[in-house]
């Protein structure tokens, strides 16, 4: 009788770990700039609540303060440069998107290009999310030389610096036509009171000098308050892209030379890493 052994089942390979997600591409809300403008809403509303707020409106100043400043924006700026500039004001109330999610499909291009799958790496390339990071990937897949992709990324670099400073450049022409504007209808009012010395009542004077001094007061709002603060957030946000830019840039030269991928990731992630400070504090 013979005896049968139990077949034994195929060795199963170890389950692989799922990839980790990437990080979320969605812009984070900036607390700091909501923050500012609640504070900037109690000052003023303290400033009214104890001088009186018919006492801070004074419709002829403001006619004269916004009526300049847009002139004067439309003489100084081209239609399309005044309509990226205001559409650029949804950025100030967000975080620039994490390069995370940019780095990843890099170092999965640079595995498939170590191994020699060139075809399979320009495809991941094609699907790369950033239009920076797609050219550079598709410049490396073409065998182009380290000498020639520097000089194209940096041009790319360089447009996106010129076209987002015009932004910030705008807001600050506009925080010093401000106060000028506000001076302008300073002089409306005192003209218009010396005009009627002699023969205006009080009430009058009042009016005269209300006009003068809340347009001052209008002025220094709008350039303090208003548009400097806005150019200087969107000079800090066109600074963090165009470092996130040079990391990308690093990254790709990086598999144009050759580098392995762990070690292409370990800088990058390096780069991206935020510390204190480099001198005296810890990392």
């Amino acid at each position: 009788m013979s005896v049968q052994t139990p077949t034994q089942a195929p060795p199963q390979s170890p389950a692989r770990p799922s990839p980790a997600p990437a990080a979320s591409r969605s812009p984070r809300l900036l607390n700091a700039t909501v923050f500012g403008l609640v504070g900037a809403f109690g000052l003023l509303s303290y400033i009214g609540i104890g001088h009186g707020m018919e006492a801070l409106w004074n419709p002829t100043g403001a006619v004269i303060i916004a009526g300049g400043i847009a002139v004067a924006a439309l003489m100084a700026f081209r239609a399309s440069e005044l309509r990226t500039a205001l559409a650029s004001l949804r950025a100030i109330f967000r975080d620039d998107e994490s390069i995370a999610p940019d780095i990843a499909e890099l170092v999965a291009f640079a595995r498939l290009y170590q191994r020699g799958q060139i075809q399979r790496a320009e495809e991941q390339g094609t699907r790369a999310g950033s239009p920076f990071l797609r050219l550079g990937l598709q410049l490396i897949a073409d065998g182009t030389p380290v000498n020639d992709i520097l000089h194209v990324m940096n041009w790319r670099i360089q447009k996106l610096i010129e076209r987002e400073s015009v932004q910030s450049r705008l807001y600050r022409t506009l925080a010093g036509l401000a106060p000028a504007f506000g001076l302008l209808a300073t002089l409306v009012g005192l003209i218009g009171m010396m005009a009627q010395l002699g023969t205006a009542t009080i009430s009058q004077v009042g009016e005269h000098m209300s006009v003068a001094l809340v347009a001052t007061l209008y002025g220094v709002v709008l350039a303090n308050l208003v548009f400097k603060p806005i150019a200087i957030k969107l000079e800090q946000r066109t600074a963090r892209r165009v470092a996130m830019l040079n990391v990308l840039l690093e990254g790709i030269i990086l598999v144009r030379l050759g580098r392995s991928p762990t070690v292409i990731a370990e800088a990058l992630a390096e780069f991206v890493r935020e510390r204190g400070d480099e001198l005296h504090g810890t990392s």
